[in-house]
């Protein structure tokens, strides 16, 4: 029982830690490899044509799951191990949570003005504001730069989190380096994004020139498929399942992008411009 749940924790940690999920929202085609793309145009035709009923519901489920996977994220990336042996970080934990709650809710009302404010404009003035497309990269764009601060935040804190410091005290250490250190800590920050974009881009290019390749020749040559296949929109029951259908073929993407991530992290932690020593001394 114990190596199982041992296993679970690993592949929570490979599924959701660090910037995991951000190669979707910033080249969505990476989770699009692993779904039968006859049945995503199926699905998405039946959804938009005849129960267009449903979009709002999809909507608030992908949500709910964008907010699981935060959630999942945060608790992966602060306890090591069972949260129970790390009593002092819980308030830091619930802490994330209050306010990616916060920080989501902000988002959610900024949309609805814009929804309002386009169907006003196109009610009274006849302006048509790209609705579905300002929705659509508002989103993405928020879900990276929630991801990226979360994740730069967790890495600049890296060195600390063996101190017994509280989150504050960590927080106002690692800022007055940062202030005593600007221009080296200006050239950790892009390390960090530029090894980020280059992993994800070089996980893009392996998916399309071989998996992608070796999937397809795969099927054709066993009969059998191995893309997550959705199902045509019918009713709540069919949302449901489709919603759950994209989370576990999010989850695919990330546990293969994980690999990417463990390389980049070993050059990034041996990187850091903030030494053990440094901590230790600052200890005494």
């Amino acid at each position: 029982m114990d190596r199982f749940r041992l296993f679970l924790r690993y592949l929570l940690r490979a599924m959701c830690s660090h910037y995991n999920g951000i190669q979707v929202f910033l080249f969505p085609g990476t989770i699009f490899y692993w779904l039968s793309s006859a049945n995503l145009v199926l699905s998405f035709s039946s959804l938009v044509n005849s129960r267009i009923h449903y979009l709002p519901l999809v909507f608030f489920m992908v949500l709910f799951a964008y907010v699981c996977f935060m959630v999942l994220k945060i608790y992966s990336c602060l306890f090591e191990g069972p949260h129970s042996l790390y009593p002092h970080k819980l308030e830091e934990f619930f802490d994330h949570i209050i306010s990616l709650h916060l920080t989501l809710f902000v988002t959610v009302i900024v949309l609805m003005i814009f929804y309002v404010l386009s169907r006003f404009m196109a009610y009274f003035y006849g302006i048509q504001l790209p609705l579905n497309k300002g929705v659509w990269f508002t989103f993405r764009g928020f879900t990276v730069l929630l991801i990226l601060l979360y994740y730069l935040r967790s890495m600049w804190l890296y060195p600390l989190h063996n101190t017994g410091y509280s989150v504050r005290r960590r927080e106002r250490y690692c800022l007055a380096w940062i202030l005593r250190h600007p221009f080296a800590a200006l050239k950790y920050t892009m390390v960090m994004i530029v090894l980020l974009i280059s992993a994800v881009r070089l996980y893009q290019l392996i998916i399309v020139v071989a998996l992608s390749p070796a999937l397809s020749y795969f099927a054709a040559f066993s009969g059998i498929e191995l893309s997550i296949v959705l199902q045509p929109v019918t009713g709540i029951g069919s949302v449901f399942l489709n919603v759950f259908l994209l989370f576990a073929a999010f989850m695919l993407s990330n546990l293969m992008f994980y690999p990417f991530i463990y390389l980049g992290q070993m050059l990034v932690k041996a990187m850091h411009p903030i030494q053990f020593k440094q901590v230790k001394y600052a200890e005494g």
